[in-house]
């Protein structure tokens, strides 16, 4: 915690006059609302993450991205390829929703319906929205912690290329390239990615572990885009990763492999009419998974999920103060194990939001929501929202929401040998409210956020009949502090704080692997000789590592450094230290972490 202190003073020595753009209320986001809306609209809890904000903290894997922001911890169980869960304001991993350009990429053959990021790569990525709270409405299951919708980059009007190669510790080796551009009529975006490492034991080797679980994955993207004319555009994408590694058993060494494959892909028939006031989308959404446990005592188990979705939207925008949302959705799920398990069900959605401008700054927001599952039947789902944003650059922005979600039961839980099919829905009732005020002129940034979530019919499974029953009662509160300045006298600053009370109402103990408090800071500075160094310090707080609150993982703090230099306008050197002072510590209890580690890279831009 020492480090957290050091870290700490520096942060308020630099913070009196800060200036850049990190407080700007016009930025655009889309995953709130489902249309094209400014930051100062939004009545939600939202962070962004940027390109330039990727690879200044030279990331590596998304969950090192989602760990820098508020209201998030992240518990991996090893290294790369291990399983690991990102909570949202201490959800359930499996409560929140995980989306490629739009498209849910949650593993339909998951335990619970979750999606594993120990082989989620940021790469292929140029823009992450992040949107805390629940957002059922909109987003229909899971949607009850959050939505995380990564977003690829776009076609550009010329062609442009990127390239990266990196090495460093335990023999890592990281290879990227994209390129975008006009081919003819169509704009077109691909990229790809790869990295292998010799990885380090997923046992904790301070617990004697002595086998490294090896890592090797690639990934590839494609989007193209099309003007049809009248309006009208068509798009598509795809994205596509493999991973093998190896992994170990609960508390021992265990020469155990592993395979992880993923497709997403999508296509959408856009049209923009009444200069930009009628917007409708129809589009269709696929996710496919194939996982391989390889157990070397008990043999291989095999899952395979498919999820197939047809949306249609239409947003209209009569006046300036009124937007009318209405929308559908069709999905249908399945999966299969070598064990003789399998299972599909369906679900049909419509939603419906109102938007209201009444005065300048003021913005309000009402949505609806009615399901019908094959299995459960019907769920309504209700939303409410609002922001006034004071006039001025350097004006407040006052938000706050009131949202309920569901998680509809996973395929797992209904259809295996210890499913039951008369599983009702996981619901979530939720609060925040949150006050950001910008200052210099708007290139700062300070936010507090309260939250308050309720959720009921929470599914696990019960040892005493062995099946899984809804028989959970979960309540999260807490608060969320982040500031964000960029450029200030070379100077960018980011902290995020996030104090989470999440507890079973049953027991009154606090859930596993929830940290109650976790803090996230980082200070970069650009030299004016070129040379850009930064700081990073990661704390997460004691958490219990089970249900029963007996087996307390002690608080951590790890410290890194950065470092990058450019070549000209094309070309960037760089590298890091992480755990800079080689700290022993477990985030997973039994499970290892890395040791002071080193990597170098380059950047190219063409």
């Amino acid at each position: 915690m020492k480090y957290l202190f050091f870290l700490g003073c520096s942060i308020v020595a630099v913070t009196p006059a800060l200036a850049d753009e990190a407080g700007d209320k016009s930025a655009i986001v889309v995953t709130a609302t489902r249309t094209e809306a400014p930051l100062a609209e939004v009545g939600q809890s939202v962070s962004v993450v940027t390109r330039a904000e990727i690879e200044r903290y030279q990331s590596v894997q998304a969950a090192d991205v989602l760990a820098r922001l508020p209201g998030v911890s992240v518990a991996a169980s090893g290294g790369f390829g291990q399983p690991t869960s990102v909570f949202v304001r201490g959800a359930d991993n499996s409560q929140s929703l995980v989306m490629i350009d739009g498209v849910r990429i949650n593993d339909p053959a998951d335990v619970g319906g979750g999606f594993d990021f120990g082989s989620f790569a940021i790469g292929q990525f140029d823009r992450v929205e992040f949107v805390r709270g629940a957002q059922s409405v909109l987003w229909g299951s899971r949607a009850i912690g959050g939505v995380i919708n990564f977003i690829t980059r776009k076609p550009t009007d010329d062609w442009q290329g990127r390239a990266q190669a990196e090495y460093g510790w335990r023999d890592q080796r990281r290879l990227g390239a994209s390129l975008s551009g006009m081919a003819g009529p169509v704009g077109l975006t691909l990229g790809g990615n790869w990295l292998k490492s010799d990885g380090y034991s997923a046992f904790s080797e301070a617990r004697g572990a002595i086998e490294r679980d090896g890592y090797e994955s690639s990934s590839a993207n494609l989007r193209a885009e099309l003007a049809l004319g009248g309006g009208f555009t068509a798009d598509a994408g795809g994205y596509y990763s493999r991973a093998n590694y190896g992994y170990d058993a609960f508390g021992a060494d265990a020469a155990n492999f592993g395979v992880k494959r993923d497709v997403t892909g999508f296509t959408n028939l856009r049209y923009a009419g009444l200069d930009g006031r009628l917007q409708g989308r129809l589009g269709f959404g696929l996710t496919d998974s194939h996982r391989v446990s390889d157990d070397a005592v008990y043999g291989p188990y095999v899952t395979d999920g498919r999820n197939e979705r047809i949306e249609a939207q239409l947003a209209f925008t009569p006046i300036t103060q009124v937007t009318v949302l209405v929308g559908g959705e069709t999905e249908k799920s399945r999966f299969n194990d070598n064990y003789g398990s399998t299972g599909e069900t369906r679900l049909d959605s419509g939603f419906a939001s109102l938007t209201l401008r009444p005065v300048t700054g003021l913005t309000l927001n009402g949505g609806v929501r009615h399901d019908d599952h094959r299995d459960f039947g019907t769920r309504t789902t209700l939303s409410a929202n609002g922001a006034y944003a004071f006039a001025g650059v350097d004006g407040p922005v006052l938000r706050a929401s009131y949202g309920e979600g569901f998680k509809a039961p996973s395929l797992y839980q209904l259809y295996t040998n210890t499913g039951f099919t008369a599983l009702q829905p996981e619901t979530a009732t939720a609060w925040d409210a949150s006050i950001e005020q910008p200052f210099a002129q708007g290139h700062g940034r300070l936010s507090l956020a309260w939250f308050d979530r309720r959720t009921t019919n929470l599914i696990d499974y019960d040892f005493a009949t062995y099946t899984y029953f809804n028989v959970g009662r979960i309540r999260a509160k807490g608060i969320e502090l982040a500031m964000a300045v960029s450029d200030w006298q070379g100077f960018d600053v980011n902290l995020a704080y996030t104090w989470t009370d999440a507890r079973n109402q049953l027991t009154g103990t606090r859930l596993a692997r929830r940290p109650e408090n976790v803090v996230s800071a980082s200070i970069d500075y650009a030299w004016p000789f070129g040379l850009r160094t930064g700081i990073d310090l990661n704390h997460a707080g004691d958490r219990y590592d089970d249900q029963a609150n007996t087996a307390l993982v002690p608080a951590y703090d790890v410290v890194g450094l950065r470092a990058s230099f450019p070549f000209g306008r094309k070309v960037e050197l760089y590298g890091r230290i992480d755990n800079l002072f080689d700290k022993a510590y477990e985030v997973v209890r039994t499970y290892g972490t890395p040791t002071r580690s080193a990597y170098v890279g380059v950047r190219a831009r063409f």
